[in-house]
């Protein structure tokens, strides 16, 4: 079952040369430009810039129109990319849900869905054949809502390999598993399937932090805590770790342990699961995220405490990953991260880390950039992913 609205450029039509992949990507990033400043920003003769030009227009990716106030000599003319050329729909995959949206070749979303998975076997994995199925009929679902849909970009927790295969998917069971592969078989596009966190990082690549920075990392918080890397402008697809060594890094020795056993380490203070546990422990009744935060506003002390020390805990580990990224930008984000930042302990443990010695000259900038998302922007994530794919990048 092809996706209704479905491009019908061939596969060899739809991604660009390397040439036409770093015009588009300078005018996505940085917005409109002459052929001259492109040509001096890519070290690209006027002669290979006119080229690349006439190749983008031709293919309905950028347009170009004279520059508004007159010039002396040459005319200069105005590459402007085209929202329109692409359109690929993304689905963020949790345990029970999936998250679509479709979305131009900016990254904004023109529409969004979602759907129940099908339900768990008794093995607890959820059916790999179902779920691409599930996936089609988004697909299907969003396809008219924009021109055509030229590929899809699934984001999934966990580890992936090849663009397609989800070695290690601990929220749905999956191991081993070619989710690309019948995807593609079956929608007729191409697709890429990528960790939730690496499809971020893409986003924020073009769309975010790169814009200013070549190398960034980001830091999830939500379910469990997740990294995503940029160095020198390429988003690492496959890390050796995905989170879990800056996780079950130490901060306390003394403090609470963690669902491993560790005491004080990261997670302990921020994973959800360990800090409603310590929380509901604490209170002898059950208390989750949202009721901290609710206990905060409304002058609660000990839950003051408790989400000050969680903040605490992200503020080592953002300065510990920039200090190994050799960054000075982070970007923060996920669906609970805006209870951590609404606390000051989060900069003030950043700051301490910072604070250089008596007889050091080097000082450290860092931004923190934080970014509270849905899941329709995890989804988006995943849509940028597909975009860059179906390009060729």
């Amino acid at each position: 079952m092809a996706v209704t609205g479905a491009s019908e450029r061939s596969a060899g039509e739809r991604g660009l040369t390397a040439g036409q992949l770093a015009v588009t990507r300078q005018l996505l990033i940085h917005g409109p430009a002459t052929r001259g400043d492109l040509g001096d920003r890519l070290n690209l003769s006027y002669a290979s810039m006119s080229r690349l030009a006439r190749a983008l227009i031709g293919g309905g990716i950028a347009t170009e129109d004279p520059e508004s106030a007159a010039a002396i000599g040459r005319p200069r003319h105005v590459l402007t990319a085209v929202p329109s050329a692409r359109h690929v729909v993304g689905v963020k995959l949790t345990g029970d849900t999936a998250y679509g949206v479709v979305c131009d070749l900016f990254g904004d979303v023109k529409a969004t869905t979602r759907a129940a998975l099908p339900r768990p076997e008794e093995d607890g994995v959820v059916p790999v054949a179902g779920t691409v199925k599930l996936i089609a009929q988004l697909a299907n679902r969003l396809a008219p809502k924009v021109p055509s849909v030229d590929g899809i970009g699934v984001a999934v927790g966990g580890v992936i390999a090849d663009r397609s295969v989800v070695r290690e998917g601990t929220f749905l069971g999956w191991r081993d598993v070619d989710l690309g592969t019948p995807l593609q078989d079956r929608s007729g596009l191409p697709v890429i399937v990528t960790n939730d966190v690496t499809a971020l990082a893409r986003e924020q690549l073009w769309f975010g932090a790169g814009r200013t920075h070549s190398t960034f990392g980001i830091v999830t918080v939500g379910a469990g805590l997740g990294v995503g890397v940029v160095r020198e402008g390429v988003a690492v697809e496959e890390l050796i770790d995905n989170g879990h060594l800056l996780a079950h890094s130490p901060v306390d020795g003394s403090g609470p342990t963690c669902t491993l056993g560790h005491r004080g380490c990261v997670a302990a203070y921020l994973n959800r699961e360990d800090l409603e546990r310590h929380a509901s422990a604490a209170a002898k009744h059950p208390v989750t995220l949202t009721d901290l935060v609710r206990a905060r506003s409304g002058g609660d002390p000990a839950a003051a405490r408790r989400l000050d020390d969680a903040a605490r805990a992200l503020g080592h580990v953002v300065a510990s990953f920039a200090g190994a990224l050799q960054t000075t930008c982070i970007v923060l984000a996920g669906e609970d991260i805006a209870a951590f930042t609404d606390s000051p302990a989060l900069q003030a443990a950043i700051d301490d880390r910072l604070r250089p010695g008596p007889l050091e000259t080097q000082r450290c900038a860092l931004e923190v950039v934080a970014t509270p998302l849905t899941f329709t922007d995890w989804a988006r994530g995943a849509a940028v992913a597909g975009i860059q794919h179906v390009l060729g990048a």
